[in-house]
């Protein structure tokens, strides 16, 4: 594992030393966790404590999902544009190795970042208020359990679609990604006048999938290649 824990303090000494990519995941997530705030605020009573844990579980998951997105191109797509990933490919590391010391590089300035997002939605929930608006013990363990097992899965998935295809192809996915996740967040207001109740089932449901889905992605990087990643790169 040592060779993975390289590889992810790399991915995280590059995050943290591009200021341009990080500033820009700190403000969509500040912005999208302070932009759903107020909605919980005008609530009030127990309505409005409902209406924040709809928030940490439906916005927890898509800023995390968002941020993902936002930094993994920075470690995957751009390096093989810029032929780093070359001089990876040619290490003792195995292929595994490299994804998974990438992916975990990625995931955790994206969870940080996420936290801070869901920090903000909760600040500005109880601003002004009568009574202090806490998460409930489900919120808290899907921020913490099922949160970063998607954010990791959305890493690594979209990690190993950018190993696997080229330039042109990534193009066109990310244009659906981005597409998608921005509904997504935008949708925020119907979530809270939906409703959705955040119990133990919901959580741990989705604490499931989370697992599966990265069991998954991990799955799919063992079709990934050298061979592949080289005929790909421009």
């Amino acid at each position: 594992m040592s060779g993975v824990t390289i590889v992810a303090g790399k991915e995280i000494r590059q995050i943290l030393g591009t200021k341009s990519s990080l500033l820009v995941a700190l403000f969509f997530a500040v912005w999208f966790g302070g932009l759903s705030g107020p909605a919980i605020a005008g609530l009030g009573g127990e309505s409005a404590a409902g209406a924040l844990d709809t928030g940490i579980f439906y916005l927890g998951l898509v800023i995390g999902v968002f941020i993902a997105y936002l930094l993994s191109g920075q470690v995957f797509l751009r390096e093989k544009q810029e032929g780093i990933i070359a001089t990876l490919l040619v290490t003792p590391l195995s292929l595994w190795q490299i994804w998974l010391g990438k992916v975990i590089g990625v995931a955790v300035p994206a969870y940080a970042i996420t936290l801070v997002g869901v920090g903000v939605l909760v600040g500005v929930a109880n601003f002004p208020g009568e009574a202090l608006l806490l998460p409930s013990a489900p919120a808290i363990l899907h921020l913490l359990v099922a949160v970063p097992l998607f954010i990791a899965s959305a890493v690594g998935l979209l990690g190993f679609i950018q190993f696997l295809f080229g330039l042109r192809e990534n193009q066109i996915i990310n244009i659906i990604v981005f597409g998608a996740l921005f509904f997504l967040l935008f949708s925020m207001q119907v979530v809270f006048e939906t409703g959705i109740a955040v119990g133990w089932g919901q959580v741990g449901a989705t604490i499931l999938i989370g697992g599966v889905l990265l069991g998954v992605t991990n799955y799919l990087a063992g079709f990934l290649s050298k061979e592949k990643i080289v005929r790909t790169i421009p």
